[in-house]
């Protein structure tokens, strides 16, 4: 399913822990690539998850309650890495809204050394 949207291209942005977002929808209106940095408990990087093929959909749920009707959604998209006891995991969410924006959190998990940090903000625009 296409959304009329036209939410395909390259998106860029910032996290509230000041550091970059950037991810990739194709043509088909999948999310193809992310790349998330990250600096919480002193320590801070990047990782780059490549080759996804994650759906965007079409029925976005605002939480709390329903989405304000001046920023309707247009979609959104979900990623959650790897899980497990230990394992360090990394997972984005996001919605899509008018105007070439975009935004959602991230969740960092068991870092080693570091711990978690879940529900960092982010915002991205369409370039």
């Amino acid at each position: 399913v296409i959304l009329p949207s036209g939410i395909a291209g390259e998106w860029s942005g910032t996290t509230s822990q000041g550091m970059p977002i950037a991810f990739t929808v194709s043509a088909q209106e999948r999310v193809t690539a992310i790349t998330l940095g990250h600096r919480f408990n002193g320590c801070a990087g990047s990782q780059t998850f490549s080759n996804l093929d994650l759906p965007t959909v079409r029925d976005v749920i605002c939480a709390p309650g329903p989405c304000s009707p001046s920023q309707p959604g247009s979609g959104s998209f979900g990623f959650a890495g790897e899980r497990g006891q230990g394992i360090p995991s990394t997972s984005v969410f996001g919605i899509f809204l008018p105007a070439n924006e975009a935004q959602g959190q991230a969740n960092f998990s068991e870092f080693a050394g570091c711990g978690s940090a879940i529900g960092v903000g982010w915002s991205a625009r369409r370039r």
